[in-house]
C-alpha cells in the first residue's frame, strides 16, 4: 500500500511540474535533463535474455550432434576460441574444420545440469553433460563440464565467444592426460 501511495505522490508531483512548465517556459529548460534521464534506460538482463541464450546453447548442442557446420558458423563469434576436453585450442575456422571432417564428433551430449549468468551484453553458461564421441579422432565418453561465454552482438544476437570443456574427475576411463589425447590400448 505504501508503495502505491508513493507512486501516486510521485505521479501527482510530476503532473504539477508539467502544469507549471506549461505556465512558465523557463521551467522546461530545468526539466529537460531530468526528462531525458527518465526516458533513456540501459538494457537490463532478464528472463527473456536467459531464454534466448539457452535457445542458442541448445541449437549449438544440436548442431554438434549433427555436425552441422552451417548452424555453428552462424552462432560462433568471429573471434571464437574453444578449448576441448583434450586440451586442443581452436579458433572458429579450426573448430568448424574439425567438426566438418568429423575429427570432433559427438553421438551423445545429455545435459544433466545447466546454470546461466546473464549480464547486459554477455552471458556465462556452465553445463554438466554425459558425452560420447571423439576428439581429434580419439574416442571419449564420460561426464564433462563446459563453460561457455556468449556475447550479444550489435545486431542483438547472442554468439558463442569462448568455451572450455573439462572432464569430471573419476568419470569414465582415462583416455586423456596433460592436454594430449592418449592412444587407445590394443
Amino acid at each position: 500500500m505504501r508503495y502505491a501511495m508513493g507512486k501516486l505522490r510521485t505521479q501527482s508531483g510530476l503532473i504539477r511540474l508539467l502544469c507549471l512548465a506549461l505556465l512558465c517556459p523557463a521551467v522546461l529548460v530545468l526539466l529537460a535533463p531530468a526528462a531525458r534521464a527518465l526516458s533513456i534506460r540501459p538494457h537490463r538482463p532478464g528472463h527473456g535474455d536467459q531464454q534466448q541464450v539457452l535457445r542458442v546453447d541448445d541449437q549449438i548442442r544440436t548442431a554438434l550432434l549433427a555436425a552441422d557446420t552451417g548452424t555453428l558458423e552462424r552462432f560462433l563469434a568471429d573471434d571464437f576460441l574453444g578449448i576441448s576436453a583434450n586440451g586442443t585450442l581452436s579458433d572458429k575456422q579450426q573448430y568448424l574444420r574439425r567438426i566438418g571432417k568429423h575429427e570432433h564428433q559427438f553421438s551423445r551430449i545429455n545435459i544433466t545440469d545447466r546454470k546461466i549468468r546473464v549480464q547486459t551484453s554477455s552471458a556465462v553458461v556452465v553445463t554438466t553433460a554425459d558425452v560420447t564421441g571423439k576428439l581429434d579422432n580419439i574416442p571419449v565418453s564420460g561426464i564433462f563440464r563446459y563453460t561457455r561465454v556468449y556475447s550479444r552482438g550489435a545486431d542483438g544476437l547472442w554468439r558463442l565467444r569462448n568455451f572450455e570443456a573439462t572432464r569430471v574427475h573419476g568419470a569414465g576411463s582415462d583416455e586423456m592426460r596433460h592436454g594430449e589425447p592418449v592412444a587407445t590400448r590394443k
